[in-house]
C-alpha cells in the first residue's frame, strides 16, 4: 500500500501537479512517527510557499526516506468498524420515523447519506454517535472493545454537525490544546499541528480567530481538529455546505484518501446534497426518503433485464425525443427540474444511445447515465 502511495506522489510531481503531490506527500509523512522526516517535509513546504517551486533534490531525498521507513502493519484495516442492524427510531411528536436500516462499514470505507431535507439524514447520524437513543435494532462498534465507558467510546467517534460550534483564541492555539488534551506535548505537538494545517490548506490562517475566517475555513479547521484526535469513525453532517465547488471535490477526495491511512485508518459516514461527488468516493450510498432507506453499492452490476436510465438536458420536445430513440425503445420519459429522465428498454446499451444522439444531431447540453446512481431514487 505504501509503495503505491509513494509512487502516486512521484507521479503527481512528475506531471507538475504540485498541490496534489504535496497533499499526498503529507499523508505519507503523517503515517510515520519520525520527527526528522516530518521536519524535512515542513522545510520543503516552506521553500515551496516562498518560491512556488519544488527542489527536486530535496524531494527525492524525502521520498527515499519514506521508501526506507518501516511502516507498522495495521491489522485492523480490513476489519468491520461499524455494524448497524435494523436500526429504528420513532418521533412521537411528529410521527416521523427512521425505518429499520442495516449496513456494515470497514476501516477505510465511506458511507454516503443522501436524500432531500427532512428525510432523516441528521437523525441517522445522531443515532450513530449516541446523541439519540434508538427504539429498535443494534449498533456495534469495533471501538467498544477498547472503551471502558460511553465517554471513552464517544472520544473515538467524532460527529461534526452542519453548524460548526464557535471556538475562541487562534486556530493554532486550539489545535495545540486539542493535542495536549490527548497527551501529545512538546515537539510532536508542534509538528502534528503544523502538518495538519498544511494538509488542509490552513497555514495562511494559523493565527486567525473565528471572526476573521470564512465559514468554509471554519469547516476545514473543525476537520483538522478532529483528525488530530485520530478517530476510528467520523460522522459528518453536510461537511460541504460551506465550501465552494472546487473545495468540495478536493475535501471529499482528501477525506477518502486519509481514511485509508496506513497507520490509522478510519471510517466515514457523511451526509451531503452533492450527490455525484459523494458517489465518487462512497463504497455505499444510502438514499433516505421519509426515513426509509434504499441502497446503492459501488460498482454494482446491472441486473438482467434492467433498464438504462439517462438524465438529459435537451432542446428537442418530448415527441421529438421519443421519435429519435424509437429504434432503441423508450419505456418512460420524465421531466424533472429542467431535464428529461429517459428510461431505455432493457437490453439497450450506451453505445446505441450516443450513436443515435450523433446521427440525429440532437441538441444535448447535458447528459449523464444514472442507471447505477442513487439519483434515480430522487425522481421516482
Amino acid at each position: 500500500m505504501n509503495t503505491l502511495k509513494i509512487q502516486h506522489v512521484k507521479d503527481c510531481f512528475e506531471h507538475g501537479d504540485h498541490s496534489l503531490g504535496l497533499r499526498r506527500l503529507i499523508d505519507c509523512v503523517m503515517d510515520t512517527n519520525d520527527l526528522k522526516i516530518q521536519q524535512s517535509l515542513l522545510d520543503l513546504i516552506d521553500a515551496y510557499e516562498s518560491s512556488n517551486e519544488i527542489d527536486p533534490s530535496n524531494l527525492d531525498a524525502l521520498i527515499q526516506k519514506l521508501i526506507q521507513y518501516q511502516y507498522p502493519e495495521n491489522t485492523a484495516s480490513h476489519a468491520s468498524l461499524l455494524e448497524v442492524k435494523d436500526l429504528a427510531k420513532q418521533y412521537q411528536s411528529s410521527q416521523f420515523k427512521i425505518s429499520p436500516i442495516s449496513f456494515t462499514l470497514k476501516y477505510g470505507e465511506v458511507v454516503g447519506l443522501v436524500g432531500e431535507n427532512g428525510n432523516g439524514k441528521t437523525s441517522l447520524l445522531r443515532l450513530l454517535c449516541k446523541d439519540l437513543e434508538q427504539d429498535g435494532g443494534s449498533i456495534k462498534y469495533a471501538a467498544e472493545q477498547n472503551s471502558k465507558s460511553l465517554f471513552e467510546l464517544r472520544s473515538r467517534l467524532i460527529y461534526i454537525p452542519q453548524r460548526v460550534p464557535r471556538w475562541y483564541g487562534s486556530l493554532m492555539d486550539n489545535l495545540h490544546f486539542t493535542l495536549s488534551s490527548y497527551g501529545i506535548t512538546g515537539e510532536e505537538n508542534l509538528m502534528r499541528a503544523e502538518l495538519i494545517i498544511a494538509r488542509l490548506g490552513l497555514r495562511p490562517f494559523k493565527n486567525h480567530t473565528w471572526n476573521s475566517i470564512s465559514s468554509g475555513y471554519r469547516t476545514r479547521f473543525e476537520l483538522a481538529k478532529s483528525l488530530l484526535r485520530k478517530p476510528e469513525l467520523m460522522l459528518l453532517d453536510e461537511p460541504l455546505s460551506n465550501l465552494d465547488i472546487i473545495s468540495q471535490q478536493t475535501i471529499l477526495q482528501d477525506l477518502k484518501y486519509m481514511s485509508e491511512s496506513t497507520s490509522h485508518p478510519f471510517g466515514l459516514v457523511l451526509s451531503s446534497q452533492q450527490l455525484y461527488e459523494v458517489e465518487k468516493i462512497s463504497d455505499l450510498v444510502i438514499f433516505l426518503r421519509q426515513g426509509e432507506a434504499q441502497y446503492q453499492y459501488k460498482n454494482q452490476d446491472l441486473q438482467e433485464g434492467q433498464e438504462l436510465i439517462f438524465e438529459m438536458e435537451i432542446e428537442e420536445s418530448r415527441d421529438a425525443i421519443t421519435k429519435a430513440f424509437e429504434s432503441i425503445g423508450i419505456s418512460q420519459i420524465q421531466f424533472n427540474g429542467g431535464v428529461y429522465v429517459i428510461h431505455f428498454k432493457a437490453g439497450s446499451n450506451t453505445n446505441e444511445i450516443f450513436t443515435t444522439i450523433s446521427e440525429k444531431k440532437l441538441n444535448v447540453n447535458y447528459l449523464r447515465n444514472i442507471t447505477q446512481s442513487s439519483r434515480r431514487f430522487f425522481i421516482q
